[in-house]
């Protein structure tokens, strides 16, 4: 029949393999990310950064509309008028 482990054995042996354990799951994740990077796979920390930057950016956005809306509105009854590059360095001058 089997032998039968002490408690304080069958710990430190249990101690032993979540170590191992954990110890390959850190480099099963460390290869698949460089096999990810090498692959120019974005991360999820990628993505993320990316979702973030595009919410900027849509806010920007929203709120140059917002602006220009007003500047339309603003200016309604005046022609539009287009500035002359030219016109704009002599007068500097």
């Amino acid at each position: 029949m089997g032998r039968v482990l002490s408690p304080e054995k069958a710990g430190a042996v249990l101690q032993t393999i979540l170590a191992a354990a954990g110890e390959a799951r850190e480099r099963v994740d460390r290869l698949a990310r460089a096999a990810l990077e090498a692959a120019q796979v974005p991360s999820s920390r990628d993505l993320e950064e990316l979702k973030r930057r595009l919410a900027e950016m849509e806010e920007l956005l929203d709120g140059l509309a917002v602006r220009l809306a007003r500047a339309e509105a603003h200016d309604g009854d005046q022609p539009a008028t287009v500035a002359d590059p030219a016109r704009e360095d002599s007068a500097r001058s």
